[in-house]
């Protein structure tokens, strides 16, 4: 449903107040977070000009004075990346499974080193980009201090996927303590008319004027 200028997607069966009503709860506490990290969001945007050497006219002290800027932060981010990244994708046993209890016959580390090998195969063989946006994470992390990885089991592609998600992309309250103590925490995707309208067709998304919506949809929970 188009709510104030987003796009949701809303479970079937209830009536048009009841929507709407949930529909403004939702954008409320959406932008009441995105209003406890409006300093943060300054701050980020700095540090990503700084990493990928944006370049600035300088007005200080002069204009057009010089403005050289040594890379220090995307050398030292790429160190990070290059020191990390191996450690924990080495070789093809990525998981690794824990026993946990008296396993008498073995039994329990025998089931936990056929989990590890299956789940180490699922990375590595049957999702497309984990492999790319691990590297990405690596290199993303010591610049913006947190990146966060969602691992999901995708209906119409028929398997597991695991997507890099920026903080700046998951919008939770600034002073939560941690993420499981968030009372709402949501995923800004971004999507195409296009594919807002495969969902539509598929019965994922309602019937909404594309002409008059934002494309962005958020995930919220």
């Amino acid at each position: 449903r188009h709510v104030d200028g987003y796009i949701m997607a809303l479970p079937e069966g209830l009536e048009e107040e009841e929507l709407i009503k949930i529909g403004d709860i939702v954008v409320q506490d959406f932008e009441y977070d995105i209003q406890s990290r409006s300093q943060w969001e300054i701050m980020y945007e700095d540090w990503m000009k700084l990493a990928i050497q944006v370049i600035e006219e300088k007005t200080w002290p002069w204009r057009h004075a010089a403005n050289v800027k040594y890379p220090l932060l995307s050398t030292a981010a790429m160190q990070f990346q290059a020191r990390s990244y191996p450690t924990l994708v080495s070789g093809n046993k990525i998981v690794k499974a824990r026993v946990i209890g008296y396993d008498p016959d073995g039994s329990k580390l025998r089931r936990a080193e056929r989990i590890s090998e299956h789940m180490s195969y699922q990375l590595l063989e049957e999702m497309p980009y984990w492999d790319e946006e691990m590297d990405k994470a690596c290199f993303i992390l010591p610049i913006v201090g947190t990146v966060f990885k969602k691992i999901y089991y995708d209906p119409e592609k028929d398997y597991n996927c695991s997507e890099l998600v920026l903080p700046k992309d998951l919008v939770i309250n600034y002073w939560a303590k941690t993420l499981e103590d968030c009372e709402t925490k949501t995923h800004i995707l971004y999507m195409s008319k296009n594919k807002i309208k495969e969902n539509q067709l598929s019965g994922n998304f309602q019937e909404f004027d594309l002409n008059t919506a934002t494309v962005k949809e958020f995930e919220h929970s």
